[in-house]
């Protein structure tokens, strides 16, 4: 269990076209879209094409992300299936949400999740989100975040923190 003594969900909807599926251990599945040079950048700070990450860091990094919070493919649905579009890992402390796939981004779907994060975290009673990292090239998520009501609490380097009282 990511949350201690919580089961997770294996489904959330959040709409007719948009849900969160429980990580099922496909690692695999996640290569492609950290590969996107845009996803890598924004979610680990890195712009050196050298430096994809490959398969044995994404496996560590889902390992991580699945022991340390409720981690969930974003999932779209296109015709009749769902297909997985992102990743997002429920915690209280810097729940990172990735869009992997272009046509995805910028149409409200991290919104849609971030209020999902705020909204488990708050029905399991958890009180605060903190350090939720966002770099400070990445305008969109700094938008979201700050729509969403999360306040800036500090900055150092690249990078911008926020918080949020639940």
């Amino acid at each position: 269990m990511p949350l201690e003594n919580i089961s997770q969900p294996d489904l959330m909807l959040l709409s007719p076209t948009l849900r969160l599926r429980k990580y099922d251990g496909n690692y695999e599945s996640f290569l492609a879209g950290y590969q996107d040079p845009y996803v890598y950048q924004n979610s680990e700070g890195i712009f050196d094409d050298a430096k994809k990450p490959d398969l044995s860091y994404v496996k560590g990094m889902c390992d991580y992300l699945s022991r340390v919070g409720e981690l969930y493919y974003i999932e779209v649905k296109q015709d009749d299936a769902f297909l997985p579009v992102g990743d997002v890992t429920i915690k209280t402390e810097n729940p990172p949400i990735a869009i992997w796939v272009e046509k995805y981004r910028g149409v409200g779907i991290g919104s849609a999740v971030m209020r999902a994060v705020i909204e488990r975290l708050r029905t399991l009673g958890f009180t605060r989100i903190t350090g939720s990292t966002v770099y400070k090239w990445n305008i969109p998520s700094q938008r979201m975040h700050e729509r969403l009501g999360f306040c800036r609490t500090g900055e150092d380097g690249d990078e911008i923190y926020y918080a949020l009282e639940l």
